[in-house]
């Protein structure tokens, strides 16, 4: 039996990535022949799976393999998907509202994205109807497509496993904060910097690590942050790095005083994990996914008050119980996902639901 995975690129670096070559692994252990199926040509580590385009896509299908579509919405040619002789799983991650690249961008970009949401939905009401199950990464993207009525939905978080880097905490550690995604507008890295630039006031020692990729195609966005950074005369204290390796990061990571997040829409938010295994206090605005992946752990952030959350973290950065006690909960949630029974969960789905 085979089980085909689509999605638009296999990358390393992402969530989505990260959660297809792990239930990759999953599918291997359960016997069945991995394969992925792209628009673009991969460029990543080798891996145990056949890989094929999807314009040259002639693999022999039978009716009792496995079609699994990653959906971050528009633009995989799912026709491809829809045809093919086998169960049916959609994957969902999230799709964007248009309304962040609204005054983030240009006015063309934000009627591009209008109508990427518009047809995202359009297609999720077809792939409702053929289905043969949903499987969410968080109980937010659930809520998100409840209204369309998938067969047998299920909640998986992103199939990955976390390294934990626990050590005795050092209240000396450095005052710099960092934040990790891309530079797209729903993560509203612009809030990061404003915050920061409160935080530097007094704690004139830390700096601003920006770690991310940019996107061609959110025009405008990446230019308004430097232009963020050049107003408030913080060149020298807010670094963009872009290109780091997955090793690099969590080395950055390690070595940060805390992780911020100010995102405001986010499926999962895979980078919290890695802060949580980097043994690093995370503070997250809490939208989106992000208070059910951090399940209690970290400090949710209830407001953008700047004032009141440099507050909130120096009461829990330097006071030693505190932030003790914030790390080894952090750690504990980490546990919680580095044990959760990918394989027994999906062989049992498989067993009773869609097969």
């Amino acid at each position: 039996m085979n089980v085909f995975q689509h999605l638009d690129e296999l990358k390393d670096s992402d969530g989505v990535g990260n959660d297809a070559i792990g239930l990759a692994e999953v599918f291997n252990s359960l016997g069945y022949k991995s394969h992925f199926v792209t628009r673009q040509p991969r460029k990543g580590k080798p891996l145990n799976s056949e890989f094929h385009l999807t314009s040259q896509f002639q693999h022999p299908t039978a009716s009792n393999d496995i079609h699994i579509l990653h959906y971050g919405g528009a633009g995989y040619p799912y026709e491809l998907f829809l045809n093919l002789p086998g169960k049916k799983i959609i994957r969902f991650h999230n799709v964007t509202p248009a309304i962040y690249y609204k005054d983030t961008t240009t006015p063309d970009i934000y009627l591009a994205m209008e109508k990427f949401e518009s047809l995202s939905y359009l297609e999720l009401a077809t792939l409702s109807i053929i289905a043969d199950s949903i499987w969410c990464d968080s109980e937010y993207n659930l809520q998100t497509v409840s209204e369309y009525q998938f067969k047998n939905p299920y909640i998986i978080p992103i199939c990955k496993t976390y390294d934990s880097h626990s050590k005795a905490e050092k209240l000396s550690r450095n005052h710099s904060l960092v934040f990790v995604g891309r530079y797209s507008p729903q993560k509203k890295w612009e809030d990061l910097i404003a915050l920061f630039s409160y935080w530097v006031k007094e704690f004139p020692d830390a700096k601003c690590l920006c770690i991310g990729s940019v996107i061609g195609a959110f025009d405008g966005y990446f230019e308004r942050l430097t232009e963020t950074v050049r107003r408030l005369g913080l060149e020298e204290k807010v670094n963009f790095l872009v290109g780091k390796t997955d090793e690099e990061v969590i080395s950055i990571l390690k070595e940060t005083g805390a992780f911020v997040s100010m995102s405001e829409h986010e499926g999962f938010c895979l980078p919290i994990l890695e802060a949580f295994g980097s043994g690093i206090p995370v503070f997250a605005y809490a939208a989106g996914a992000i208070p059910g992946t951090m399940k209690g752990a970290g400090v949710l952030l209830k407001s953008k008050d700047y004032p009141s959350i440099i507050k909130q973290m120096k009461d829990n950065l330097f006071h030693q119980e505190k932030r003790t006690s914030l790390i080894s909960e952090q750690y504990k949630v980490l546990e919680f996902y580095n044990r959760f029974p990918f394989r027994e969960e999906i062989s049992k789905i498989l067993s009773s639901g869609i097969q």
